[in-house]
């Protein structure tokens, strides 16, 4: 018989026993006045032609008539369908935010100062400054920033500025309230499972520290042949959400690792139970 999801064959079970109420009710009633195993289980196990001339086996609640059975399996396709729909939704929340790890960091930024313009976004980030302007424009396009087109931008936390208020000279973004409830989404548990989803690279990293246990952006980098940049803000970024922290001393491994790798990281409690609820996906 060809492979199907388990909610398609939890239909076609229904659609069967339907089909075959008859042969079924009678298979039920001779189990129960008959001696066996199904009374130890509770259960009875038989084959059935499918309304397609598939044969398919079938484990029958012994308790209840075969509308009974079958709107048991008709339920958990619905339920299965629920929670499917659920987790969709979840992670459409994620659906404007680019899958690059400088974008997240660019909203964690913007929510800390409540303004900034690219270029001291990029300062800040270390980040490339045509990256952060073409990633501002995207996340303005959907809707998770605004521009600040007139005025004055406060300041206040933003060390690098020195008065309380900075006259503009520069395009000024804000989070939106699209991105405000972003960050909220992603404080929550099902907002750090959609992120290892979301961004590549992110459930690998994850993986690799609860694995091994401690290590740093450049070990990670030479070994995946990855860009040492790329790699440090994905390190950033899953800090930022709260599935790795900083940490100090040596990898558990106990390898030697250059001087200049003088950051680790290591996954956290969050960050090691929302790396077991993504599973094997």
């Amino acid at each position: 018989m060809v492979s199907r999801s388990e909610s398609e064959r939890l239909k076609l079970e229904a659609d069967t026993i339907m089909t075959r109420y008859q042969e079924v009710e009678q298979a039920l009633e001779r189990a129960r006045n008959e001696d066996g195993e199904h009374w130890e289980t509770g259960e009875l196990e038989m084959t059935l032609e499918t309304p397609n001339g598939e044969e398919i086996d079938v484990a029958l609640d012994l308790h209840e008539n075969p509308a009974r059975n079958a709107q048991a399996r008709y339920d958990q396709v619905a339920e299965r369908e629920a929670e499917q729909e659920r987790r969709q939704q979840i992670a459409d929340q994620l659906d404007p935010l680019p899958a690059d790890p400088v974008a997240y960091l660019i909203c964690y930024h913007l929510d800390a100062v409540k303004g900034n313009y690219p270029k001291s976004i990029a300062g800040h980030l270390d980040a490339e400054r045509t990256q952060v302007r073409t990633l501002c424009k995207e996340l303005e396009q959907s809707g998770l920033l605004e521009r600040v087109e007139s005025g004055t931008v406060k300041q206040r936390r933003v060390k690098a500025k020195m008065a309380d208020e900075v006259r503009q000279h520069h395009t000024y973004y804000r989070l939106s309230r699209d991105g405000d409830h972003l960050l909220r989404f992603l404080s929550e548990r099902e907002g750090k499972v959609n992120v290892l989803r979301h961004l590549p690279d992110g459930k690998a990293i994850v993986q690799r520290l609860s694995r091994t246990g401690p290590d740093a952006p450049r070990t990670t980098a030479a070994e995946w042949e990855m860009e040492f940049e790329y790699v440090r803000h994905l390190y950033l970024t899953l800090r930022r959400v709260g599935l790795v922290t900083q940490c100090d001393g040596e990898p558990i491994d106990g390898e030697a690792r250059s001087a200049t790798d003088r950051t680790y990281y290591a996954t956290t409690e969050t960050g090691d139970d929302v790396l077991e609820a993504v599973g094997s996906e």
